[in-house]
């Protein structure tokens, strides 16, 4: 068989390389060509099983370019799951904005806590520690009826915080939504009407059997150390399930600091969600700290009727 010449179109050659489109375009002509619909109806010599040849194997090229196309958007989508679960500053910044306003102070006539602010469609509330309520109320009045001072951060300026009294919300059968520290430790505050809390008030509770928490979890506790209002300190989950002899709870354990004044506030998730009240640490330890898990407070809440 006679060599096969190029074959002209429009005044050029056939391109020869050119990769992918380069070679669409010469099986095209070669296809074009073989039956007579260009070249002025010439058969140039170019057979049917040299065309199919030259189709099959760009046919092949592309489906590995297709491949390699599959295997980078893989690629792309892990690294931009990889990235979503790295932790930067100004995320941190963002969720400590969001939560602060949602902490308070609670003074005693003996000591000081903290808490965090519940907004219901039922009411107003202040969910705090039993431990930071019991025996340290104030009397308000000759009837005796007991409140607790309350101090919170007032959206825009830390030095002007805003304060109330707040007492003991009664139940329905005439006793507080109390549960002692051997039992629960978790009580509960009423705001009053008139209060106006600042933009954003109101925790949201952490669903644990849609997003459990896992150990290694970054977490941010907000709260009163030592009486240093809005203080936050970071760390992550140490562990799960950790369970004290003060208590009937299940607490998650964490490294980010726990101190005095602490019990009652807030352990918080990265997206701002409440997922434990911190209750406990152990004297000399460092990195040692507990949290009443969100689905015991969850729980103790659905008996107080408060949803």
């Amino acid at each position: 068989m006679d060599a096969v010449k190029p074959v002209n179109v429009v005044g050029g050659q056939v391109p020869k390389g050119g990769g992918v489109l380069g070679r669409w375009a010469r099986a095209g002509v070669l296809a074009l060509t073989g039956t007579g619909v260009i070249g002025g109806g010439v058969y140039t010599g170019v057979n049917q099983y040299e065309q199919a040849g030259q189709i099959s194997e760009l046919r092949n090229e592309i489906s590995g370019n297709h491949l390699s196309i599959q295997t980078m958007l893989a690629q792309i989508n892990g690294l931009n799951k990889e990235l979503n679960t790295r932790i930067t500053l100004d995320q941190v910044m963002g969720v400590v904005k969001k939560i602060t306003p949602s902490t308070v102070k609670v003074e005693g006539a003996k000591g000081h806590g903290s808490g965090v602010i519940l907004i219901t469609p039922h009411g107003r509330y202040i969910l705090t520690n039993a431990h930071v309520t019991r025996g340290n109320d104030f009397q308000d009045n000759e009837a005796g009826d007991s409140v607790y001072r309350i101090k919170l951060y007032n959206g825009t300026d830390y030095s002007s915080p805003i304060q109330f009294n707040a007492a003991p919300v009664i139940l329905g059968n005439g006793q507080r939504a109390f549960s002692p520290p051997e039992e629960h430790d978790l009580a509960l505050l009423q705001i009053p009407p008139g209060v106006q809390l600042p933009p954003g008030a109101g925790v949201v509770l952490r669903d644990l059997t849609v997003n459990p928490v896992r150990v290694g979890e970054p977490v941010i506790v907000v709260g009163n150390p030592f009486s240093e209002r809005d203080s936050v300190s970071f760390g992550m989950i140490s562990h799960t399930d950790r369970q004290s002899p003060l208590n009937k709870n299940h607490h998650f354990q964490t490294d980010a600091p726990i101190n005095p004044g602490n019990s009652g506030g807030g352990l918080f998730d990265m997206q701002g969600n409440l997922i434990g009240i911190n209750t406990w640490t152990y004297r000399g330890a460092d990195g040692l700290g507990g949290s009443i898990r969100v689905d015991e407070i969850a729980a103790m809440l659905n008996a107080w009727g408060v949803k």
